[in-house]
């Protein structure tokens, strides 16, 4: 099993624990930093594999995003590959991205202590992603950048939800507004 694939089942597993009731009652009373440490905070605590803090974190950080963003019905496409450059997630879709960047953010995850590799990352995507402020990066430790930081902390974290969940409702990707399934 590799170390993503754990990383991921034990996240789904607190997920199940909390139940789908519960998770969709604190999305819509947007009590993310709440949901933070039910899921991510309880999760991380539970993983115990031999790779990089840095990298579980991330590891971690962008599966409870996809899950969100599913629960959320925020449109995205993750992990792609374009022009040679491995792509964590894309609000709305790589379509659009190419279209018409200002409607679309490119999310990076940070899963490297490694500055320089970090800011290869960053210069690569801006091949692709050349609106500064919508290359948004989700990282364990704050970052001196031009490009949006969000730290892997409730707060942060948190402030990355409701900024996200305006950008698609100020460009009206997410019509319905409404969650997945009823609570």
């Amino acid at each position: 099993m590799s170390e993503n694939s754990s990383i991921k089942d034990i996240l789904y597993s607190k997920i199940n624990a909390i139940g789908q009731e519960t998770i969709h009652k604190l999305l819509l009373e947007k009590k993310y930093s709440e949901l933070f440490e039910l899921t991510y905070t309880k999760a991380l605590q539970s993983i115990h594999t031999k790779i990089e803090e840095v990298e579980k974190m991330g590891i971690l950080a962008e599966s409870l995003t996809h899950y969100l963003f599913t629960e959320m019905l925020i449109p995205s496409q993750r992990k792609i590959s374009y022009e040679n450059i491995e792509l964590d997630m894309i609000i709305p879709n790589l379509v659009e991205l190419k279209k018409n960047p200002d409607n679309s953010i490119l999310i990076f995850f940070v899963k490297s202590s490694n500055n320089n590799i970090i800011k290869q990352r960053i210069q690569a995507v801006k091949k692709i992603q050349e609106v500064d402020k919508n290359i948004w990066v989700i990282s364990k430790d704050k970052i001196n950048i031009s490009q949006k930081v969000y730290k892997i902390e409730k707060e942060s974290f948190s402030r990355f939800l409701d900024n996200i969940q305006n950008f698609t409702e100020l460009k009206n990707m997410n019509k319905l507004n409404i969650f997945k399934s009823k609570i």
